[in-house]
């Protein structure tokens, strides 16, 4: 991947002489960064651009090249790429587009150029990019005409798309922040954002990732990958909510839509998740400091209503304002003219001019136990308070370098001095008071993302005998149907995961002996291969209290079946005990077609879909991931207990969660489940799944 960055020769093919030629750009860009190697130009049509020969083809090129930038018509392309192939080019970045985001003849292109590059042993980026940038040797080869107008840094960006890349290049410039390498990696043929971003993660030039997904290919390797990382990585994932369009059979597939399992998948490999640009300069701004490693924040402000406005932002936030000694206050308020303000945190140093003395109060706040961080709000009226701040803002910098904790620094000043600090100080500089405070918080959750994904835990691994279900899947799987209902509850019971006790009863005679055994008030519930949503036709009847009651259910269940669907065919019909305690929840997973099992819980029953209050994970997961899992649901106050109800049995769900995720790993022929209604008694008493559905893929 390396010497996509660093070739020491490239071939531009698609260039002429014409002023609106692209490709001439690309040449260009090159000249403009400087970039230390070797430049030829081609294109069909030959002559000359500034002095530059235009080779008519690379085999005319008598040296070797080490990369070929293509950005010439579609289909022209696959035979650029075998005389590429017979020149001995070991790489090419395709920025042509008209591929199979276009037409299926485009497709047809693809998959000409995919059998010419294994054939050659050709490695590209593309097709239907904007290029790559390395700020380390200048190399530059999008089609745009650029100016140096981002300096170099250390934040290197992955993007799917050309056109968002440009524009987050500009705000890093709008920032002053530097730029070290930029990749549009396309329709990604050959070389995938996994690959780019492994490549990254060990590049010593790049500090800091920024990810752009239009899609995501292959998103377990992409987790394994971002776990790894001692750098940041930040991501925005558009083109969300696809996959919830379609008809779902079961309620955890509309429930685990595309974007959910991102978030998961984000979260647990340690991604930081951005949803607009301000929280992505935010992100990227605040990274270049120490970690807010508590939540204990100190608030100093040059303006008593700045102070408030931090305050009312820090309570949103979940930080803490400090308590700062009473010696450290007083000690303070010698430096003032009067006692107009009592000074607390937020510290209001209205009446205090000295900015030295502004200095001294940051460091021995930095040196209090008990700051974790500090949000310092200044002001800067006149050319002289401009001087002034920019030595305040040196002394900020060493301090918070030698404390390690962060400075968050917001101005209120005129635009060019704004400017002026972020293109020539490497420290973030903030101009909104409550973004300046969710910066630290973007820093905190960072600091405890990366803890937990760093800290390691044992994947629980339960002793089951698979065979049982082995055996079931595959007569369902030769039978061509899902499991039926009795089918798997068994299953549930192979792995561990309490059922409610039931009998399969396949006359009116057989469901009134089961209900005697069971006990009276009794469920029954159709099992039919053909029925997959057993309420939508009647096919359950509940809190049945006499075997007069069982037998009118019965028979009006059947007539029920055969006026929904006169084919399908009724194996039996399970009897259950009534089970009305606990709480209802839903346990479900799925195989997700980019990071394969998902499971997922949250209030079950009636309240599935209408509160929507899930949680979900990538399987597999540690025991504190389930746990997560359930701090995070709106309700978990209420498992908890809450108006002197008992908590429930959270041990017991967090036991199932892992037995359930052990489960989709261990058959990922079950492409969906579904655990609904699931009882969740009172705490050491477990629990009951009362309805499950097991949807099997081919």
């Amino acid at each position: 991947m390396r010497e996509f960055f660093y070739p020491s020769s490239v071939a531009v093919i698609g260039v002429s002489a014409k002023p609106t030629n692209l490709g001439r750009n690309i040449v260009a860009n090159l000249v403009e960064y400087d970039f230390n190697g070797i430049v030829y130009a081609v294109g069909p049509s030959g002559g000359a651009i500034e002095t530059r020969r235009i080779y008519h083809s690379v085999l005319d090129i008598p040296d070797h090249v080490d990369l070929a930038v293509v950005f010439t018509p579609a289909h022209t392309v696959p035979a650029i790429l075998e005389q590429c192939g017979q020149k001995g080019i070991p790489r090419a970045i395709i920025e042509t587009a008209g591929f199979r985001e276009y037409t299926e003849e485009g497709r047809q292109l693809e998959d000409q150029i995919c059998e010419i590059s294994r054939r050659y042993g050709i490695h590209f980026i593309g097709p239907n990019c904007i290029g790559a940038i390395n700020m380390e040797n200048g190399f530059c080869v999008p089609f745009p005409r650029l100016s140096r107008f981002v300096k170099r840094g250390e934040v290197s960006i992955i993007t799917q798309s050309g056109g968002v890349g440009m524009s987050v290049l500009n705000l890093l410039a709008n920032e002053g922040l530097g730029l070290n390498k930029f990749v549009s990696v396309g329709n990604m043929l050959d070389k995938t954002a996994e690959d780019l971003l492994e490549y990254l993660i060990e590049d010593d030039q790049t500090g800091l990732i920024f990810l752009y997904l239009e899609s995501i290919g292959d998103g377990r390797r992409l987790m394994e990958i971002a776990r790894r990382s001692e750098k940041p990585i930040l991501a925005f994932k558009s083109n969300i909510g696809r996959l919830g369009q379609k008809i779902a059979l079961s309620h955890t597939a509309s429930l685990t839509s595309d974007d959910r399992v991102v978030d998961a998948a984000f979260h647990q490999a340690g991604v930081a998740r951005v949803r607009d640009a301000t929280t992505l300069g935010n992100n990227l701004k605040i990274m270049r400091l120490p970690a807010m490693k508590g939540r204990n924040l100190g608030v100093i402000s040059r303006s008593g209503g700045h102070a408030v406005i931090a305050a009312d932002a820090c309570e949103l936030s979940g930080f803490e304002l400090a308590e700062f000694p009473d010696e450290f206050l007083r000690e303070i308020e010698k430096h003032f003219r009067a006692s107009v303000i009592r000074l607390t945190n937020p510290l209001d140093l209205g009446d205090l001019f000295d900015l030295d003395v502004y200095a001294d109060i940051i460091e021995r706040t930095l040196q209090l136990e008990g700051v974790d961080g500090i949000v310092f709000l200044h002001t800067s009226l006149s050319e002289e308070e401009n001087l002034t701040s920019r030595l305040l803002l040196d002394r900020i910098m060493e301090l918070a370098a030698k404390y390690n904790k962060p400075v968050a620094y917001f101005i209120s000043a005129a635009s060019q001095e704004v400017a002026y600090l972020k293109q020539n100080y490497s420290y973030p500089i903030f101009t909104q008071v409550v973004e300046t405070v969710r910066a630290l918080e973007i820093s905190h959750y960072r600091y405890q993302q990366y803890q937990r994904v760093h800290t390691t835990e044992p994947l629980p691994k339960f002793v089951v005998d698979r065979e049982p279900t082995r055996r079931r899947l595959e007569q369902a799987q030769a039978e061509r149907r899902d499991l039926l209902l009795s089918e798997a509850l068994l299953t549930l019971e192979d792995y561990g995961i309490r059922a409610a006790p039931s009998r399969a009863a396949r006359t009116r005679a057989d469901a009134e002996r089961a209900a005697a055994e069971l006990g009276y008030p009794v469920a029954i519930k159709i099992i039919s291969a053909q029925i997959s949503h057993k309420t939508d036709v009647g096919g359950v009847q509940l809190n049945l209290r006499s075997a007069e009651e069982l037998g009118a259910a019965y028979d009006d269940m059947l007539a029920r079946l055969r006026q929904a669907d006169p084919t399908a065919q009724l194996e039996s019909v399970l009897v259950q005990p009534m089970v009305s305690r606990g709480r209802e929840l839903i346990l479900g997973g799925r195989q997700d077609p980019q990071f394969g099992p998902v499971v997922l819980v949250g209030l079950g029953g009636i309240f599935v879909e209408l509160f929507n209050d899930i949680s979900v994970r990538v399987a597999p997961i540690t025991h504190s991931a389930a746990v997560e899992m359930l701090e995070n649901l709106h309700s978990f106050r209420m498992l908890k207990g809450a108006r002197g109800q008992p908590p429930a049995d959270i041990e017991a769900l967090v036991d199932a969660i892992l037995r359930l995720a052990q489960l989709l790993c261990d058959f990922p022929e079950i492409k969906e489940i579904d655990l609904n209604p699931l009882r969740l008694f009172d705490e050491g008493e477990g629990l009951q799944a009362l309805d499950a559905r097991m949807i099997l893929g081919g």
